[in-house]
């Protein structure tokens, strides 16, 4: 299988350690993944609010250049950039007046459009779910480290859009962290939103649907939060302090992605996972629960 890599406008950015930790786990899992050469936005929330048109085209342009790429997937880490691909992919199929639209402005068939899979779904596949099970042979002991798993709105709902997971209880991220050895405990949030782009424009929903989110990883007895999505990321690692406030007690847990954690469990260095970039930093809790503390050595 020949997998394309869309890293998108987050990974390149505010969200650059889930890029690093990304790819450094892959390329430890014998993954070879390759960039998708000429990327645009997928458009995000701006291209669909200017015109429908363009809110398809923009994702689906894209696809078009996985497919004359030769990539049989394309891998999206980003959860939104995700559902705009496939929410595109999706309407085109559907309708055929709004497929001959998207041609003409993108002056060239849509036949046979690679997939847009999240990395929890190519980890999770068949084939490469026993593989990567088979590589996860922890290099250190994560057995005392609590975590929960928050896949947020997009990776798996709307489920006749995504197709992947259970769109209510998912499952896929639980079933890798705990492969890597730490203990996942269950919660009923793990697919509540964050507030999403509300941290702009209205940050107090952000804050207070966050709070929700905290009040269940503290009431669940969670050491840190494991995410796939970098909004999600942004909202629960920088809006702590407000919380706190809300929660009246200090807020000082970890939010990482679970690349990281992977990539953590199979002895990378913290370094190249990128968890000095956390405004919450991580590596005290990892060397307390899975690492120095427990007498195990741990490489910058």
């Amino acid at each position: 299988m020949k997998y394309g890599y869309y890293p998108g406008c987050s990974l390149e950015g505010i969200s650059l350690e889930y890029d690093m930790s990304m790819r450094a786990l892959f390329e430890s899992l014998e993954i070879t993944i390759e960039d998708l050469q000429d990327w645009i936005c997928c458009g995000t929330l701006a291209a669909p609010s200017l015109s429908h048109l363009l809110g398809l085209a923009t994702p689906i342009w894209n696809l078009v250049r996985a497919r004359e790429q030769g990539h049989e997937q394309l891998v999206t880490p980003c959860s939104a950039c995700l559902y705009h691909f496939k929410n595109a992919a999706k309407q085109v199929e559907e309708n055929h007046g709004l497929r001959m639209e998207v041609e003409a402005v993108l002056e060239g068939n849509l036949d046979d459009l690679p997939p847009a899979i999240h990395p929890l779904q190519l980890l999770s596949s068949e084939g490469f779910g026993e593989r990567s099970r088979d590589h996860l042979s922890p290099q250190r002991d994560l057995s005392d480290l609590k975590v929960v798993c928050y896949y947020g709105c997009h990776i798996s709902r709307p489920a006749e859009v995504m197709g992947f997971d259970d769109p209510e209880n998912p499952q896929s991220m639980d079933q890798l962290v705990r492969s890597a050895g730490a203990q996942v405990l269950d919660w009923p949030y793990k697919v509540d939103c964050c507030g999403a782009h509300f941290s702009l424009i209205r940050p107090d929903i952000v804050v207070e649907l966050c709070q929700k989110l905290f009040r269940g990883a503290l009431d669940a007895g969670a050491d840190a939060i494991i995410v796939a999505c970098p909004m999600c990321h942004a909202n629960l690692d920088t809006r702590q302090g407000a919380i706190s406030e809300r929660l009246e007690q200090e807020l000082e847990m970890p939010v990482m992605y679970f690349s990281q954690l992977l990539g953590y469990a199979l002895g990378l260095s913290p370094k190249r996972l990128g968890l000095q970039k956390h405004i919450v930093d991580p590596l005290p809790l990892m060397l307390e629960k899975c690492g120095a503390g427990k007498g195990q050595g741990v490489v910058p």
